[in-house]
């Protein structure tokens, strides 16, 4: 269960990123800033890639 919570909260926080980009995407933003975010948000996927990939090596070597 505490895996689920995690993963949740990493995808919580993907989520306000792209609701940030959307916001200064509205507002106008130079596209420096748009960068900063997207490679935010880039690096919160790849965080909540491993965990995926990580906790499902575990899960399959549970019923070895």
């Amino acid at each position: 269960m505490r895996y689920k919570t995690l993963v949740l909260q990493k995808l919580e926080q993907a989520d306000a990123i792209v609701n940030r980009l959307q916001f200064e995407t509205n507002r106008g933003y130079t596209q420096d800033q748009l960068e900063v975010s997207i490679e935010q948000l880039k690096l919160q996927l790849e965080e909540i890639r491993s965990m995926v990939s990580i906790e499902h090596d575990s899960f399959e070597q549970q019923f070895r």
